[in-house]
């Protein structure tokens, strides 16, 4: 899943640190051994950039909307991967040799990137509904 996905579901926590820790890491692992979101490999360098600004701006624009920041938690798994990979190399990147069951490869179809992109739109609208109606229910 991407980062939109993730930070949209861990937010369910709320601003909660521990809560948003342990609901983080759980519902990334269910959201990448579920969605097979689109392959960034497969993007050209002139879709990659596009990709990853609207990944940063809808997410930095959830994240100060809803105040709930612990919702970062939602991708320590992706960057603690990330640094594996810096320290380790690109190869095992390339070879599926990740820390994270969850993140090596799978053999299944992966989304396209209009369903990719319709999923993330969906879960942010969903959490933003969900956000809403716990502001209510605190009044």
């Amino acid at each position: 899943m991407t980062s939109i996905g993730h930070i949209t579901i861990t937010s369910l926590a709320r601003n909660n640190p521990i809560a948003s820790l342990i609901w983080g890491c759980i519902s990334h692992w269910i959201l990448d051994e579920t969605c097979s979101e689109y392959k960034l490999e497969s993007l050209s360098a002139k879709h990659l950039i596009p990709y990853i600004a609207w990944q940063g701006i809808i997410s930095i624009a959830f994240l100060y909307y809803t105040k709930y920041w612990w919702a970062l938690f939602g991708l320590l798994p992706d960057m603690i991967e990330g640094v594996y990979v810096l320290i380790k190399g690109i190869k095992v990147w390339n070879s599926g040799e990740l820390l994270f069951w969850f993140h090596r490869p799978k053999n299944r179809k992966m989304w396209s990137k209009r369903l990719t992109i319709t999923i993330e739109i969906i879960s942010v609208i969903v959490a933003i509904l969900i956000f809403k109606e716990m502001l209510l229910w605190q009044e």
